[in-house]
């Protein structure tokens, strides 16, 4: 971004300072800069990003333009005033600390069976250091791949590799312009490193950063169609909505968020808080699993009942007449049955791995 201000005189020219302002590995490269004050700046952005904080750049530049000169261009390509031999006016860092509940509403969606995934345009190091704070990254993630041990062996360090993956990776080596990733999951030979790169990225990256809009929907599809998940994405800004609208459910912030991720999302979260996506998705579960045992019962119930009419095809007595059958539905098995719908939540409902409801029955005989 560059913004100027002028200082009155009688000359034909203005003095104008620009001042330029954006990622600091951007802002620096435009900057007259000794080594050492390079390698200063780069220490202290490491170290600000390595306990989470943003960090914005400034610079700025004086010269004299005509009084005439009109500022164009939207970037370093086409802009028509200088955009290098900038001084360096400092570092700012801004943190955002996550929401109280956050680490432990992540905690549960991993004891679920669910995987969290951090998609940010953040820097690679400030995102990861977030993702650690928060358990995206860590402990659990030590837990995943321990659990994932029997799977194909792949060479070592291609975990830490992808660990965390940037927009410039996906652009350089996930994008192909010619192949959308649904097509490319059901036919690899298309282009066998692209398909490796994402099989990768859906087995071990936890963290994306500095990716753009687009980026973000085609994660989603990776996971969808790589990975066979089913998935769940958050966001609030009018950016999110082409990947809230790909994902299985698309959930939006109701209080920052704007009013296209609404329209695009299938949930609205009234109080912006990932706990209610964990306790909606308890519930959730809840629902299932009461429904289940209220259809068991009823079938087990009903089975006993219907076997003796089926029975007088063999000229057996009847042994139940239709107002028998009445009598014991209305009075004894719609109260169990509405018992079991209304059951509470057991302890280990949030520690199970979740049912697919694309492979898995609601009633299974095992």
């Amino acid at each position: 971004h560059a913004a100027a201000g002028s200082a009155g005189g009688s000359s034909p020219d203005r003095d104008v300072r620009i001042i330029l302002k954006g990622a600091p590995e951007r802002v620096l490269q435009r900057c007259r800069l000794s080594d050492e004050v390079k390698k200063t700046a780069r220490e202290a952005q490491e170290a600000l990003m390595g306990q989470g904080k943003r960090m914005i750049c400034l610079a700025e530049l004086r010269t004299s333009l005509p009084k005439s000169f009109a500022f164009a261009g939207s970037s370093f390509e086409d802009a028509n005033f200088a955009t290098s031999g900038y001084e360096l006016s400092g570092l700012f860092a801004l943190e955002d600390p996550p929401k109280k509940g956050v680490p432990r509403a992540i905690a549960r969606l991993f004891d679920a069976g669910c995987r969290t995934v951090m998609v940010t345009g953040d820097h690679p190091d400030t995102a990861q250091a977030i993702a650690r704070r928060i358990g995206i990254v860590g402990d659990v993630d030590e837990e995943d791949e321990a659990e994932s041990s029997t799977d194909i062996e792949e060479p070592e360090g291609i975990r830490a590799q992808f660990l965390t993956i940037t927009g410039f990776a996906i652009e350089s080596q996930g994008a192909p312009d010619d192949v959308d990733l649904p097509h490319l999951a059901a036919h690899p030979e298309v282009a066998p490193s692209v398909a490796l790169f994402w099989r990768r990225c859906v087995k071990h990256t936890r963290v994306f950063a500095r990716v753009s809009p687009m980026h973000k929907r085609t994660i989603v599809q990776a996971y969808q169609h790589f990975g066979g998940h089913i998935t769940a994405m958050t966001g609030d800004g009018v950016n999110d909505a082409p990947a809230l609208k790909e994902a299985e459910v698309g959930i939006a912030m109701g209080i920052r968020g704007t009013e296209v991720a609404k329209e695009a999302a299938d949930i609205v979260l009234l109080d912006d808080d990932l706990t209610s996506v964990v306790a909606g998705m308890e519930q959730g579960r809840l629902c299932s699993e009461n429904l289940r045992k209220s259809i068991l019962y009823t079938l087990c119930s009903k089975v006993p009942q219907a076997l003796p009419t089926f029975a007088q095809l063999l000229g057996v007595p009847p042994a139940l007449r239709a107002a028998h059958v009445l009598l014991i539905d209305i009075g004894t098995d719609i109260w169990t049955a509405i018992a079991y719908a209304c059951q509470p939540a057991e302890h280990s409902l949030m520690a199970t791995q979740p049912r697919h409801p694309k492979r898995d029955r609601l009633l299974t005989c095992g």
